[in-house]
């Protein structure tokens, strides 16, 4: 075992944040986790001081104290609505108290998933640099976030949410629900990336947006799978061509989706989403469901897990998975179906044992 006296576990965290070679915003996302949940509470230790007892206190304690900081901010939230309405009564104005978005509701679990697998990731460097003999980081399940079921739209629901938005945008909506590209995907593509054969239609996912330290960075996917191209429906060639006709300059490398001003789409297209879905009376979702409810028709549709990994850029099948219970009422369909053919004894043909055509024999 090497000397630790010097190795503090802020001292080794926030180097090894330093050394990984990963993209832009994944080291920005390690250095808001670490230096917000992490180092506050467990750096000043020295690491072979760190201990399971002490990691697990540590979890339990970043859980609660996450759920309790989120309950407090919807509370002042509250609280602010009530004052905005009072003053207004106050000069004979009608204002209704806005309420918290029904949509992001968080209680701080997946925060506190992801600073835990940072530290387990830390502390296995660790024991590879033959630190220490074992991971202090033995807590059952607490690096997976069990993410809540989302809602989806219907097509129906598709169709009054596109009137709801400003022309611009409309094209933009029905590749997030048809293709189930992440939003930094679609707002990084470029003209050469949408392929507009009427028989093969498709778009081809090279880099993504990312938001880092308040400024967009425009990097490729985080990992290999992301990089993919990803087959459309016949239904949105017209409506892709006419917004590159309409909306985008002519250069292969000009971006398919930008403001009116040129620029990159994300943050205005988050504004306009949101006061479109509150229109058409599904508040309950978040921007980043029309993602959510593409995949759900592609699994609807009958596509495999394989398939959903594709259309999503994801190299694991767990986030795919989420995605096949859906298939649960095609499932009772087809069932009900059956039911209805057996119920005729003209459409069933019975299947004899041999044991049966013997003893007859």
């Amino acid at each position: 075992m090497r000397q630790l006296s010097h190795y503090s576990l802020d001292d080794y965290g926030t180097r090894w944040i330093a050394q990984r070679q990963v993209k832009a915003s994944t080291r920005a996302e390690y250095e808001s986790t670490w230096s917000n949940h992490v180092a506050p509470y467990l750096g000043h230790l020295r690491l072979d001081k760190v201990t399971p007892d002490l990691v697990r206190q540590w979890h339990a304690q970043t859980v609660e104290r996450l759920r309790t900081r989120l309950q407090e901010q919807r509370d002042r939230q509250e609280r602010r609505e009530r004052e905005l309405q009072k003053r207004a009564e106050q000069f004979g104005q009608v204002r209704s108290p806005k309420p918290p978005s029904i949509a992001t509701v968080r209680d701080g679990s997946a925060t506190a998933a992801r600073a835990y697998r940072l530290l387990h990731s830390v502390f296995a460097t660790a024991v590879e640099d033959e630190l220490l003999s074992a991971n202090p980081c033995r807590v059952r399940g607490a690096g997976n976030a069990k993410p809540a079921e989302r809602p989806t739209l219907s097509v129906s629901e598709v169709y009054e949410l596109e009137q709801q938005l400003p022309e611009r945008f409309r094209a933009l909506a029905w590749l997030l629900v048809l293709s189930g590209l992440r939003i930094g995907e679609a707002a990084a593509l470029q003209r050469r990336d949408v392929h507009l054969d009427p028989d093969l239609a498709s778009v081809t996912v090279r880099e993504r947006v990312y938001r880092v330290q308040g400024a967009y960075d425009v990097d490729t996917p985080k990992s290999r799978a992301g990089q993919r191209t990803v087959t459309l429906p016949g239904m949105l060639v017209p409506i892709l061509q006419e917004h590159l006709d309409t909306y985008s300059d002519q250069a292969q490398s000009a971006l398919v989706f930008t403001t009116s001003t040129g620029a990159i789409i994300t943050n205005s297209y988050h504004r306009v989403m949101r006061q479109a879905l509150n229109a058409i009376g599904r508040a309950d979702m978040r921007v980043h469901d029309l993602r959510h409810t593409g995949m759900t028709l592609a699994a609807q549709a009958g596509a495999s897990l394989a398939e959903l990994k594709q259309r999503m850029g994801q190299g694991t099948t767990a986030a795919a998975e989420l995605y096949l219970h859906t298939t649960a009422d095609h499932g009772r369909r087809v069932a009900e179906r059956m039911d209805a053919l057996a119920s005729d004894g003209e459409n069933v043909i019975p299947i004899h044992r041999r044991n049966s055509r013997r003893s007859s024999a």
